[in-house]
Parts: C-alpha cells; structure tokens; sequence
C-alpha cells in the first residue's frame, strides 16, 4: 500500500471525530497503526488495515485523552464494548467508576487549537485594531450611539439590559447595534486606505 492511501484512510477515519484540536493527532495515530499492522502482516487487506487505523484513533480519543490512565480493556467494558468474558477481572464498582471517567466531559478542546507561541507582531496588530475600532467608534457614533457601544463592549451590559433600560424590544436593539457595528466597520475601512 501506498504511502498517500494509508494518510487518506487515516484522514476519512479520523473525520468522523469531528474534534478539530486532535486532528492530525488522529491521523498520525491512525498512520502509525497502520504501519505496525503492515509490518507484522505484510498481506493485510485493506478492510484489516482500515480496522486497525480506526481502532488506533478511538483508542487515542478515548483512552489515551483521558486525564485519568485507564487500561484500555476497562475503557472498552466502560463503553459497553466487547464481549461479557471482558469483564473478568474488574469488579462492579471499578466498572461503575471507569463510567463515570468515561463520560464525564474532556477538557475544552478549544484550549489546543491555538499555538502557545508568542507572536508580538500579532498582539501588537490586533491591538492596534482594537485601537482603530474605538476611535473610529468615537468618530463616526453620536454621543448617545458610542455610549451604547461602550457599554456593550467594553463593559459587557447584554443587549437585553439595554433594551430594559431604553424601554424598547431585543429587536430594536440588535437593529441598532446591526446599524452602529456598520458604522464603525466602514469607518476603519475607509480610514485604512486614507493616505
């Protein structure tokens, strides 16, 4: 098997994960497997090979992702998987806590979709943005429009404690926070390519 078919079955397998922050974790687990597979049995059919891809990537999702170390053959009874002689060896409770492991909640994946480096030419571009933004508000926003503006953005009042305050529905809210936001996107684009 080619080199290219063994990363797009790794890939189709590990699409079904819809986990964005493990990706090409999945398909690095997923390649390997396929590899070792490969090498202990050279004649391995595809269905075998694409077996084995899946199987490495639910175990790295669902086994080696947990922030507790569980043995791999608990995780499979925990999940309802395998055959009843697997649960030999594991007491109900242990089987009772090993679910309780394996459905809680992982950490908030979103945490690893960013890189940990410092990028100074990024932080200091987006501030500047942010700079531009609240001048251009200042700019183009009458005095009632930006004291609206801060309050939502700045000091964090949603939009229906605003309308509670203003005495008017969500709806004309959000249409004038629609309005002020067009506003102000159009200001710092215009000021952007002034000379």
């Amino acid at each position: 098997m080619k080199q290219e078919f063994i990363e797009n079955m790794a890939k189709k397998s590990a699409s079904k994960y819809f986990n964005t922050s493990h990706y090409d974790d999945l398909i690095s687990e997923g390649v390997l497997a396929a590899y070792e597979e490969l090498s202990d049995n050279p004649k391995a059919e595809i269905a075998r090979v694409y077996q084995v891809i899946s199987t490495a990537q639910w175990k790295f999702l669902n086994v080696d992702c947990l922030t507790v170390t569980i043995p791999f053959h608990l995780v499979r009874v925990a999940k309802g998987l395998g055959s009843p002689g697997d649960k030999q060896g594991f007491s109900e409770e242990t089987i009772a806590w090993a679910k309780l492991i394996c459905d809680a909640p992982q950490l908030d994946s979103s945490l690893h979709d960013e890189d940990n480096t410092s990028d100074q030419a990024e932080a200091y571009e987006r501030q500047a943005l942010v700079k531009d933004v609240w001048e251009a508000a200042n700019e183009c926003l009458t005095e009632e429009e930006y004291d609206l503006f801060h309050m939502y953005f700045d000091q964090g009042v949603t939009q229906q404690t605003i309308a509670g305050n203003l005495e008017i529905t969500d709806r004309a809210v959000r249409y004038k926070f629609a309005e002020m936001d067009e506003k102000v996107r159009k200001r710092v684009v215009n000021k952007k390519w002034e000379l």
